[in-house]
């Protein structure tokens, strides 16, 4: 029974855009459809390879302590202690 209601549906797709706002159709100054469908996303396309690098284990320590120090300086003016993390 849906499937026959939703074929019915499907088939009356087109009259239904006709009908006068009035019932449920499109508003007087709503935009026509256009000629040329827009293109489907293209979903499945491939990003570009990225041009940064990872970073290498001595740059991503120099990062962690340069975060640690701001952290600890922070946390002293703040009148705290720093936490300490373990890694």
């Amino acid at each position: 029974m849906l499937i026959v209601a939703a074929g019915l549906l499907a088939g009356c797709s087109s009259m239904l855009s006709e009908m006068p706002q009035q019932i449920g159709g499109l508003p007087a100054g709503a935009p026509e459809r256009s000629a040329v469908p827009p293109a489907y996303p293209a979903v499945n396309d491939v990003p570009h390879a990225r041009a940064d690098r990872p970073l290498t284990d001595a740059e991503r320590k120099k990062v962690q302590a340069d975060l640690d120090a701001a952290r600890a300086a922070a946390a002293k003016r703040a009148g705290a202690t720093a936490p300490t993390q373990e890694r």
